[in-house]
């Protein structure tokens, strides 16, 4: 071997008549690959006729040849260049070919090739090859990754990640996935340039990012592509959250959810579903829809509610529709207002006086009745009183029976109470006619007290009713005195 390359400017020498076809120089960039193309022509004699034909390139170095490809297997090349120098053609097809890949700074330099034919005939083969190699690219090729445009939660997925290097040759490449929806880095070197990765997508991967790094022979350069998965899922949670003033408040589904607001307030309340694709949304009352919306990306629906009134209390539903799966979120809404006396009616029957009374109000109200100043128990029975009252929710309603004859008037009252008042309904009865008939007509309403001082104003009401009577019958006796 020492000889040999010892020899080889002699053998050069006396080869003039061999040339290649070969371009005479080539710049590949650092880590990446160059195909050479190169044949041989104008030799004098076939290489057809032998048993053995081989090539062998040599790089020139200070201290002589180096050997950095050959198709002679007894052969051996330098060792920092194996595995990267390739003689792709075959001399005995006059087929010169060099392949270099993962291209090193000490690969710059002269290469030369020789052809060996049969036993002792060599012959050294002109021009030379120069082999420039400058720093490393900038950007590379990026290896694609097969994925589904959208991906289902829970449901296994198996993705694909292709790397297709033009100089890769058969050489495989390292393979590393990284994202969130892997339950740790993943590793692979599957021949010939492609990695394969399995998991199952969850809601919490929507909107993550998934990562296939490819690293080229070498190991120095590598070249990665990263996706954002769509995960399709549904709806995971429902919120409420209110803002009345300066103050937020969000309600967990769940828990018992009641808000408590006063008559002639205002609320704005939000209504948020986590899916994909987005939900429809939509707020009910009871039965009936107050808004909905069409599915939209940020997933959430407004309701104003302006001056609260007692209509506007009651359960308030977030719903929540997804092909996949829908949810919904509750929150129950107090409106307080102060009693509200609804349709009294008080007249005579045969068998005396009947009073009915209903009173609304939130928190739910008391009621009481007043016959000439005086408080009758609820749901007494005596032989005078009979009162019977029920109590549903926001009402409280009540009948009164006094059995009592017809007098010349007699007053009563109904009085519904609770934190936010006092409302109190006062009838004055005159008796004129026998039949029932006539009765409800009959029934005067002197006032209606409402407040604090209801009590109070009541028994005023009352002293000047009896002053009133008083002066009445004082006025009858008069009358037949004079008669």
């Amino acid at each position: 071997m020492l000889l040999l390359l010892l020899l080889l400017p002699l053998l050069w020498e006396g080869s003039l008549s061999q040339r290649l076809n070969i371009q005479r120089s080539v710049t590949v960039q650092e880590g990446m690959c160059a195909h050479i193309l190169c044949t041989i022509e104008d030799y004098s004699t076939s290489p057809y006729g032998y048993s053995r034909v081989h090539g062998y390139w040599f790089k020139k170095e200070y201290y002589g040849y180096r050997l950095v490809a050959t198709s002679d297997p007894y052969w051996t090349v330098m060792e920092q260049v194996q595995g990267r120098f390739h003689l792709l053609g075959n001399p005995r097809m006059n087929n010169c070919s060099l392949s270099i890949t993962d291209a090193q700074s000490s690969d710059k330099g002269t290469y030369y090739f020789y052809l060996s034919k049969g036993d002792g005939l060599y012959s050294y083969l002109q021009p030379e090859l120069y082999v420039n190699v400058t720093g490393s690219p900038n950007v590379i090729q990026k290896p694609d990754i097969a994925i589904p445009e959208v991906l289902e939660s829970r449901i296994p997925v198996t993705l694909n990640c292709t790397f297709s290097w033009a100089c890769g040759g058969n050489r495989p490449f390292k393979f590393s996935w990284m994202g969130a929806a892997l339950s740790s880095k993943s590793q692979s070197s599957e021949p010939p340039h492609s990695s394969r990765v399995s998991f199952i997508p969850r809601h919490q991967h929507h909107g993550t990012n998934l990562t296939c790094q490819v690293t080229l022979p070498g190991g120095r350069l590598s070249s990665e592509r990263t996706v954002q998965l769509n995960v399709s899922y549904a709806v995971q949670n429902v919120t409420i959250t209110m803002a009345q003033g300066n103050r937020t408040t969000v309600f967990v589904p769940g828990n018992s959810s009641a808000l408590v607001v006063q008559e002639g307030q205002s609320l704005h309340m939000l209504c948020a579903a986590n899916s994909n694709p987005p939900a429809t949304l939509s707020w009910i009352l009871g039965n009936q829809t107050l808004a909905s919306s069409q599915p939209s990306e940020d997933g959430v629906l407004h309701l104003d509610l302006p001056h609260l009134g007692p209509a506007d209390g009651g359960n308030y539903t977030c719903l929540a529709q997804h092909p996949l799966g829908s949810k919904q979120a509750f929150l129950r809404v107090s409106v307080q207002y102060s009693p509200r006396i609804i349709n009294p009616s008080c007249f005579w029957l045969k068998e005396g006086l009947f009073c009915t009374c209903s009173v609304q109000a939130e928190p739910a109200p008391s009621l009481l009745w007043w016959v000439e100043g005086k408080p009758v128990e609820d749901n007494s029975s005596s032989d005078t009183f009979q009162v019977t009252s029920t109590m549903s929710e926001s009402w409280a309603n009540s009948s009164l029976r006094v059995k009592v004859d017809r007098v010349p008037n007699i007053t009563v009252s109904c009085e519904g109470k609770n934190p936010q008042g006092t409302h109190t309904m006062l009838f004055q009865l005159l008796p004129d006619g026998p039949t029932p008939s006539h009765v409800f007509p009959q029934g005067m309403i002197l006032g209606v007290l409402c407040g604090a001082g209801a009590t109070s104003l009541l028994a005023l009401s009352l002293i000047l009713v009896k002053k009133l009577r008083k002066k009445s019958v004082e006025a009858a006796a008069a009358e037949a005195s004079r008669g």
